[in-house]
């Protein structure tokens, strides 16, 4: 089993429908899977939001759509059967597994030295104390997160103690659109 599922399973994850998902859940899993990547279908507002944030260039836009009654309604028919864990994990243990990661230990000596060259690096948008959103844990022993980079460091940075994620268990695509693979 994977080492992420394990630690979510060790700090007492729980399998839930995407239809029951809390919604901050849904907005992030929306977001990773139909903005960031194409493993979802886009809503007809969702893809509209496409258009005005191209050109106008307002990543607002696109938040507001994930949280559009239509979009929402499209996402909870066509993928509320999709089951994925949940699961709030201490900090200390997703720096843990973090610091494991092969590139991570080899550059850094400590975690403050990594998250000091992290916030350097990269963007890190405001994310409210009330009602997060959750990093995303790998399905690969390799690494600790799949998304919400930002998210864990802006939550470990101001000193959350816990992380809230969510990850894929095995077969959490319902059974009538499971692929098989060759």
């Amino acid at each position: 089993m994977n080492k992420n599922i394990k630690l979510a399973l060790k700090h007492g994850a729980k399998i839930i429908p995407f239809k029951n998902l809390p919604k901050e859940y849904q907005y992030a899993l929306i977001h990773y899977m139909a903005v960031d990547g194409e493993a979802w279908e886009a809503s007809d507002q969702l893809a509209a939001s496409y258009k005005v944030y191209w050109k106008k260039g307002d990543r607002s836009i696109i938040k507001r759509a994930l949280r559009n009654k239509k979009s929402m309604e499209f996402y909870v028919t066509k993928y509320g059967d999709w089951k994925f864990g949940v699961a709030d994990i201490p900090t200390e243990k997703i720096v843990s597994r973090i610091m494991q990661e092969r590139e991570i230990k080899k550059d850094f000596d400590s975690f403050p030295e990594y998250q000091k060259w992290a916030k350097g690096s990269a963007y890190w948008p405001r994310h409210p104390r009330k009602n997060r959103w959750p990093c995303i844990l790998s399905s690969f022993n390799d690494e600790a997160l799949e998304d919400g980079w930002s998210r864990f460091h802006v939550y470990s940075s101001r000193g959350d103690s816990n992380i809230p994620c969510v990850f894929y268990p095995k077969n959490c695509e319902p059974k009538k659109v499971r692929r098989k693979f060759t």
